[in-house]
């Protein structure tokens, strides 16, 4: 297993507080794995864990209730439960809620692998009572700091000579567990292609009464190959036949099982920000290069700079996830003559940060001096010689 940042959170808050501890996140990104992990290393002659895997008809039977006495003879001497795939129970919130209300004594962490599905389900039921994680793919902290033995390298040359050694694979496949794990490209190309039709969109598909399936196959693809770009949802319902609400809908439902995520404007004005154009990125590279089908080398590709900038957003998310920080907003920039900055971050702290992405090249544009400005605010360039930084959320 490629140890993960965000376990040492999930073991501390589980081990020390009462909430139930959600663990949300796209399949095959290691949610499993990482249960399993930790459960290898809280257990003990004196600690009784039950582990119940909900795509399993077996295992997710014995707790799909909301009787208290079926509750009661199942978790009787159990300290620690962890229900995998939750969103797979009828009513996982009632369950939980009763768990947590009637066995104050045992600890809960759940998996679940739409935000969308679960949170609907357990609605109200468990306000308050939890405290939500998100895993995604491997982040490229994690990738590096596993091909050495020690760690990520202190000498600073050997660091950056890591981390550029691996870049063009992830760059072209990503970091799913399983892909980057694997030596032979043919492979990575084939598991890539299983995840993005068995596991992403077939998930997608099943959530929230999705019936045109071809449409919203047809929309993610499009997505991909206008990263970086503002969304046009006028224009993409025009080409795939479907209503502007359609259109809205489905990425949602693409951003709340994981597969996009989404940048709005950055202004001052927090309903402008709001109800303004959007950018889409996409959670994994490697998904995001399946869906167009160029694994084509980094050196003769025309969206190498649309890579680079979804990459580095990306990976800026990774990097406070499992830090289990949070930012209060991120978000691109764009005045009304067109100036433009890749990417705005506001702490909680109100500190602003702003950032321009080049994967080569150290001048910044004209937008980054339009934006120091208007907002007093240094645009800070992050290249191909500099990333690594940025990327730990340094």
């Amino acid at each position: 297993m490629i140890p993960r940042l965000l376990e040492k959170h999930l073991i501390t808050d589980l081990l020390k507080d009462s909430k139930t501890i959600i663990v949300l996140g796209a399949r095959q990104v290691g949610k499993t794995t990482l249960v399993k992990d930790i459960q290898s290393k809280i257990a003990s002659v004196d600690t009784k864990i039950l582990y119940l895997n909900c795509d399993i008809d077996e295992e997710r039977d014995v707790i799909n209730t909301t009787s208290l006495a079926v509750l009661g003879q199942l978790l009787q001497n159990i300290d620690l439960l962890f229900i995998d795939e939750a969103q797979r129970l009828a009513n996982p919130g009632l369950t939980m809620k009763i768990i947590h209300e009637n066995f104050s004594n045992i600890r809960v962490l759940a998996t679940g692998s739409s935000s969308l599905d679960l949170q609907n389900k357990m609605s109200d039921a468990m306000t308050g009572r939890t405290f939500e994680f998100k895993l995604f793919p491997l982040s490229f902290v994690e990738a590096l700091a596993a091909g050495t033995e020690s760690g990520i390298s202190q000498n600073i040359q050997l660091r950056k000579q890591g981390a550029d050694a691996i870049l063009p694979s992830v760059l072209t496949y990503g970091l799913y567990p399983e892909v980057y794990i694997e030596g032979d490209p043919v492979r990575k190309q084939r598991i890539l292609t299983a995840i993005t039709k068995d596991y992403l969109l077939k998930d997608v598909l099943t959530y929230q009464g999705v019936k045109n399936s071809q449409a919203i196959q047809d929309l993610t693809r499009a997505l991909a190959y206008q990263i970086g770009s503002e969304v046009n949802e006028n224009e993409l319902s025009k080409r795939l036949g479907i209503d502007n609400k359609t259109v809205a809908r489905y990425i949602d439902i693409l951003e709340k099982t994981f597969v996009v995520i989404r940048l709005t404007p950055y202004s001052k004005n927090l309903r402008r920000e709001i109800g303004g154009k959007y950018k889409v990125y996409f959670t994994d590279l490697g998904i995001r290069n399946a869906l167009i089908g160029d694994f084509n080398t980094l050196n003769v590709r025309n969206d190498l700079g649309a890579i680079w900038e979804n990459f580095l957003i990306l990976e800026r998310m990774k990097a406070y996830a499992n830090k289990n920080q949070g930012l209060a907003h991120y978000n691109f920039w764009r005045s009304y003559d067109g100036a433009e900055v890749d990417y705005v971050e506001k702490s909680y702290t109100d500190a602003l940060s702003a950032y321009e992405f080049k994967y080569q090249g150290n001048a910044l544009s004209r937008g980054a001096y339009s934006f120091t400005n208007a907002y007093q605010t240094k645009v800070k360039l992050i290249n191909k010689d500099n990333y690594l930084d940025f990327l730990s959320g340094a």
